[in-house]
């Protein structure tokens, strides 16, 4: 893939340094004036984030002096490009972590660590000690889980888990956490759950058939590589604490674990805070709602309760979360490039583009531009399309697919559309596939399971027979070329245009 693993790992160690370099390349805005954990900092974050903005710096906090909190910080290419060490480009940033994924290279344990530099046990945990905000105007509590990673160990192997769930404070010792979709107590770990896949809740039911509690870990701050891939779906069960070692892979270099102190799990040493105690065996809390990234609110009345016994962290921590939407602070944006990289094999694609939004759960759509003459080329791209195997937050078949002539701006709405409009005829140009049983329980599952039904629509114009024997099969779309308008633009403030393009962005 071009990866170039013996170069030097990436130019920073923690999420702290990782936060110069934003700053160092203008990608990193503070804010000084006093904002609010209520609601203020989740629109602030949402507005930014529809503007493409800084990564967000909040240093005055209402309540929480000298306790900062950062956000938007993996939201666009160019924070990703210095994330991964690589260049801002989709493509090569998407290749860096496939090459991590194929080469793991396992953690290191270290004895001293700067997540445990502060220790409070017993009565002196409290989860309001740090700045968590509601993210949304119709949450249920505040969620310190957004970017943490959630540690568990299977019981049968010891291998470690970390998944990216999302984690509501109840009281200053107890949290809520929804490990995709309810949990009915004793229900087995083989039951329908166990299907959504494998990870925590499955080490959780284990340990709950026993009558045994689960030691749990959870690592709010951590480096962004470790926390992009405690999102992804990594084979947890056969390769021994697989996030850790693929987190390795990608940076180039061991990561630095540790022993915690209240259980015998490995956190990462240099995250910012960690959170330590025990799922509570074969009890269940309400949880939510919580505003989530299919654009809609989400809750649970089942999910697994936690107790914390010991919370670790950093002199001065700094708090890291997102505000959970369509458009958020995840690198969901690589779906274009996987989605590219699956689709490969046919070479009359030129270009593959799955809008940011809907992308983060399985609504997904691609936009696939391709040259193609014949309908037997249209569809060879829709069985490929249908071939795309399922990966977390990384590709999945779509759940529509638009195919468009080569000359499309894929990343024009208006462009596509109107190819939709005036080239497909439903009746023969529109494919819905077979919907599927349906796996989960959770109240959206209609909206964006993996099993529900598919639409792939041919909106070319080549493939299909035309009129103009002058022009060719169909005649060309009446639309200023990509070379030209390039050069128009290079030309535009020479044209005197520059305040006029500025109002019209």
């Amino acid at each position: 893939m071009g990866v170039d693993f013996n170069k030097p790992r990436v130019g920073y160690r923690d999420l702290r340094e990782y936060l110069k370099l934003l700053e160092s390349a203008g990608l990193l805005k503070y804010v000084k004036a006093e904002v609010d954990l209520r609601h203020e900092i989740g629109a602030i974050c949402a507005r930014s984030l529809d503007r493409k903005g800084a990564g967000l710096f909040f240093e005055n906090i209402k309540g929480y002096k000298g306790m900062p909190l950062v956000a938007n910080v993996l939201s666009t290419t160019e924070q990703l490009a210095i994330a991964f060490g690589t260049e801002a480009d989709d493509g090569k940033i998407y290749d860096t972590v496939q090459t991590g994924k194929a080469k793991p290279i396992p953690a290191r344990v270290v004895e001293v660590a700067p997540c445990q530099e502060e220790i409070h046990l017993g009565d002196g945990v409290d989860l309001y000690e740090f700045p968590t905000p509601w993210w949304h105007e119709l949450d249920g509590g505040q969620y310190i889980g957004t970017t943490a990673g959630v540690i568990t160990a299977d019981p049968d192997t010891g291998f470690i888990n970390m998944g990216m769930y999302r984690v509501m404070i109840k009281d200053r010792r107890t949290l809520a956490a929804n490990f995709k979709g309810p949990h009915p107590v004793g229900e087995p770990p083989t039951g329908p759950q166990s299907r959504v896949g494998y990870g925590g809740h499955t080490h959780i039911l284990k340990n709950e058939a026993l009558g045994k509690p689960t030691p749990i870990a959870i690592a709010c701050g951590m480096d962004p590589v470790l926390t992009y891939v405690a999102g992804q779906a990594v084979p947890s069960d056969k390769l021994e604490h697989a996030e850790y070692a693929v987190a390795g892979g990608i940076r180039g270099e061991a990561l630095a674990l540790v022993k915690c102190k209240a259980n015998d799990l490995l956190a990462p040493a240099d995250a910012e805070i960690i959170l330590e105690g025990e799922v509570v065996p074969n009890e269940r809390a309400a949880e939510g709602p919580h505003g989530e990234s299919q654009g809609f609110y989400g809750w649970n009345d089942q999910t697994f309760v936690i107790k914390i016994s010991c919370i670790t962290h950093r002199k001065n921590p700094i708090s890291y979360g997102l505000v959970c939407r369509c458009r958020e602070d995840y690198p969901k944006f690589m779906l274009s490039a996987a989605l590219r990289d699956k689709l490969a094999g046919i070479e009359n694609i030129k270009e593959v583009y799955a809008p940011v939004i809907g992308g983060g759960g399985m609504g997904l759509m691609a936009i696939i531009a391709a040259k193609v003459s014949s309908p037997a080329e249209v569809e060879r791209i829709i069985e490929a399309i249908q071939k795309i195997p399922y990966e977390s937050y990384t590709s999945h078949k779509p759940r529509w697919s638009v195919i468009v002539d080569d000359d499309c701006d894929v990343r024009d709405w208006e462009d596509v559309m109107w190819r939709v409009v005036m080239g497909v005829m439903p009746d023969k140009d529109v494919r819905i596939g077979p919907r599927l049983d349906r796996i989960t329980h959770e109240p959206l599952a209609t909206l964006y399971d993996s099993k529900a039904s598919s639409i792939i629509i041919d909106a070319t114009f080549r493939s299909k027979p035309g009129k103009s024997k002058e022009l060719g099969e169909f005649p060309p779309v009446n639309k200023v070329s990509k070379e030209l308008m390039s050069k128009v633009e290079s030309r535009w403030k020479e044209y005197g245009l520059e305040q006029l393009w500025r109002t019209e962005r």
